[in-house]
Order: C-alpha cells, then structure tokens, then sequence
C-alpha cells in the first residue's frame, strides 16, 4: 500500500511522472536535483529510496543509477487521481522575514518613484545578489518589473542565466511573465507576500512556476509579511484615486 508523501518526495516524483509523459524516456539524476534545487546527488538518492519505499516507483538496478531509475507509474494517468489539485505551498523558512522586509523597502522606493510599489529581491547561499522595484513608468519598458529587473541584474552579476540554489523574494505575487521568466532561469524557491487575485500566476489564477508541463519547478511560499505588502499596495492607490485628475 503507498504510504504519503513528504512535500520534496511529491515534488520529485510529479516531476518524474510529468517527464515521462512528456518525453517517453527517464530524467538523468542530475535533471532531477535541478528539478527539487538539489545540488547533491546523494540527496536526490535517499529521496528516490524513500519513494520506493513507500511502494511509489520501483526501481531497475541492472540499469545504470545514473538514468531511468522510473520503472512504476510510468505514466500521467497513473498518479494524477491520487495527487491533490493545485499548487503545493512551503512553510516560511526562518530568514524569510528578513529579506521579505528588504523587498519591502525596495517597494517603498518604487512607491517614491510613482511606481507601482512591488519590491525583489534575490538571494543565494544567503547572500543579497540583486534587488529592484518596478521601472515600467521609469524606462517606459512594460518588462521592467521588479522580479524581471531583479532576474536580469543577477544573470549580469553571476554571468550565467541559470540561478539555481537562488530564492527569489518578492513582495506581490508574480504575473505570468514573471513566472515564466523565473522557471526559465531555474530559480530553486519563491517567496512572494501579497497574492494578486488578478493577475497572480503563482497560485491565484494559475501556479506557471508548479505546471507539471515544464522541466522545472520552483518550491514555492506565500503569505510572508503579506499585510505589510498590502497596506503599501493599498495607500498607493487609494492615493493614486485622491488625486484630483491632471488639467488637460
């Protein structure tokens, strides 16, 4: 009988199922870490011996351990009636609220700017490698979001477009662009304050950085100084509606 599963052991093994149905073929180790932000082998291991253990998958070891460990549940159908619908939330972390208060800050400077007030910032190994505030009113660039300045800001700083290990801190709910960019550079964790039922593709009106689909997905939290992040949001436009409209 399948015993349940852990968040990182359903991570892994929605990973694996959607991989299969996709590709016909099983992922390498190495593309499994990448998909749970793993950079030890090992670790990828002992999550696939618990998954095995737990009457999950089988693996096949007269095949090399490195590849096509996937023997069981070989298909989508298989798992998709025993998984639960929707995106999967991580519990906060305990620096979570520190660098959630350093996103804030760079909101409150978005909001100084007459920018929308959304704050970014990105971390790895704790350590700050870039931050940013919404630009779209600034440079005329409707791209020039805070998650995507802060994406490109890193990429320049690092030299490489892919920010594995790297926690993306964000102050309101990422929009589909923004989602995609952050699968596409293979950010291991979001963390996001205030949900945006309007354009928030992280787990409002859709989850692009969960989509079983994609060869990447990013663990995911929500909610992290989420009133501070509202009320900001809020006084910016309730001040925005005040004003008394620009003579022509």
């Amino acid at each position: 009988m399948r015993q349940a599963l852990r968040p990182r052991e359903q991570r892994l093994l929605d990973y694996l199922t959607a991989f299969l149905h996709e590709n016909g073929f099983q992922p390498s180790i190495r593309e499994m870490g990448e998909a749970l932000g793993l950079k030890s082998t090992r670790t990828v291991y002992a999550v696939l011996g618990r998954l095995e253990g737990k009457g999950w998958i089988e693996r096949d070891r007269s095949r090399s351990r490195a590849v096509r460990l996937l023997t069981r549940a070989a298909s989508w159908e298989d798992v998709a009636p025993e998984r639960e619908p929707g995106p999967v939330f991580d519990p906060p972390e305990p620096a979570d609220t520190q660098w959630m208060m350093r996103a804030l800050e760079q909101a409150i400077a978005a909001g100084a700017a007459e920018e929308v007030p959304v704050g970014a910032v990105l971390v790895r190994e704790g350590r700050l490698i870039a931050e940013s505030h919404n630009r779209t009113r600034t440079t005329g660039d409707p791209t020039a979001h805070a998650e995507m300045v802060a994406l490109r800001r890193a990429a320049e700083r690092i030299g490489e477009a892919r920010l594995e290990g790297a926690t993306l801190y964000v102050t309101l709910e990422p929009c589909a662009m923004c989602a995609g960019a952050i699968v596409l550079a293979k950010v291991s964790r979001l963390v996001y304050a205030a949900t945006d039922p309007k354009t928030g593709m992280c787990g409002s009106l859709g989850c692009i950085v969960q989509d079983r689909r994609l060869n990447h997905r990013t663990r995911t939290t929500r909610g992290v100084l989420a009133d501070s992040a509202g009320a900001l949001l809020r006084g910016f436009f309730q001040d925005r509606r005040s004003r008394p409209p620009a003579r022509p």
